[in-house]
This record gives C-alpha cells, structure tokens and sequence, in this order.
C-alpha cells in the first residue's frame, strides 16, 4: 500500500497556496489538541482558537467535525511516514541490500545483520520518544478513538498495514521464515515498548531493555541466526 492510498484528505480542498497553508495550519492545531486534551478535545472553537483563525475559517473546510478529526489522523500519519517511519526503513533496506550476498554465503552474518536491524529499530523507537513524542501521544489517542469511530478505524488500518508491509520487507531480506507472522510480532513489540516509554521521562526510555527483546524476537524467528 502507498502513502496516496492512505492518505485521503477529506474536508474542503484548497485552491490556492493561501487557502491550503490555512487548512495546513488548522489541521497542524487541531493535532497539537489531540496531544493535549484527546480527540475528543477536538472543537471547531477550540482549534480556530489554537490555530488563530476566525471560527469561520475552520467550519468552511470542515462542516463536520468527524472530517476535521479524520484529516488530522491523516496529517499525523503523513509526518509520520515521511519524517519517521519512511527514513528508517530505508536505512535497514539499504544496508540489507547492501550486504544481501554475505547474508546468503554466510550464515554467520545473519548475527550481525539481526544487530544492526535491532539498532535501527530502536532508534526508530527512540526518536519517537523524543523528538517525536507529541506525534507519539497522538497516534495513542487516535489508536483509542478509532475503537468509537469507523472513519477512523479505517485510517488506523492502512497505516498499520503500511507498517507491517515494511517489516515484513525487512524479514524477507534477512531471509526469515514465515514474513508475515515476523512482521506481525515486530509490530506488536515495537507498540509495546513505545507504550511502555510513554509512561516514563524521555532520560528514563531503558534503550538496553529495547534492543534485548528486539534482538531476542529477530533471532528466535531467524532459524538461520547462530
């Protein structure tokens, strides 16, 4: 599945660079109150507030407040694929392809590349934590929300599929049985231990407790690792 499949803007369409810098900037509100007060915090009056646009502004590109709230999942997942999730999958790939020879000659290079696909994972994981945390506070709200709203629901699903198309990718080049299940466990765990780190301070995140249970899964599902 592409990003263009994903993500479908509902509201209003802009027609002019103005006009979509506006809709940008009161979707971009509407995200920060996802952080602060939930999806339900999400108002006309409440964003037209944060956004600091007339309350007009945000009722004409969203007449119904379920498409303000389903465009601002999708804007979240947009950042989210193109500032996160995008780059580090490009970098495993890259280094998978890279190296995809040794992989198959030499099996004891399995144990290194399970190494470097668990760092990159967890720093992946770690930049979510940090820089990312406001975005990782809203993917949390909006997972919650999408079990009340089947608009959302469907948003959540693409996005958990583009998800796991890409580390079943990543278990294919490492040539690992059964893809499918060893991107589904992947995903789990890594939801898992970002919950896990949103409920401490961004210095208390155990990166070492991480990299164990990511290595641990690569290599319990890696019947080639030594």
């Amino acid at each position: 599945m592409s990003q263009a499949q994903i993500i479908n803007y509902r509201g209003r369409k802009a027609s002019r660079t103005g006009s979509e810098q506006r809709r940008k900037a009161i979707l971009e509100a509407s995200l920060r109150i996802v952080v602060k007060d939930g999806v339900r915090g999400v108002r006309h009056r409440a964003v037209a507030k944060e956004a600091g646009v007339p309350l007009s502004a945000t009722t004409y590109y969203f007449k119904d407040i379920s498409d303000l709230i389903a465009d601002t999942f999708a804007l979240f997942v947009e950042k989210q694929m193109s500032e996160l999730v995008d780059p580090a999958f490009n970098e495993a790939t890259q280094f998978l392809e890279q190296n995809k020879d040794k992989i198959k000659e030499d099996s004891s290079f399995i144990d290194q590349a399970i190494e470097s696909i668990a760092q990159i994972i967890v720093s992946f994981i770690k930049a979510e934590l940090s820089v990312g945390r406001d975005q990782l506070l809203a993917e949390q709200a909006f997972r919650h929300e999408c079990l009340r709203d089947d608009g959302l629901k469907a948003i959540a699903q693409a996005y958990f599929d583009y998800l796991l198309n890409h580390m079943i990718e990543l278990a294919k080049l490492v040539d690992i049985e059964q893809p499918d299940l060893a991107g589904e466990i992947l995903i789990g765990t890594i939801y898992q231990i970002e919950h896990e780190g949103l409920m401490v301070s961004v210095g208390d995140f155990d990166e070492d407790k991480a990299l164990s249970l990511i290595r641990c899964i690569l290599h319990g599902i890696s019947p080639s690792s030594g």
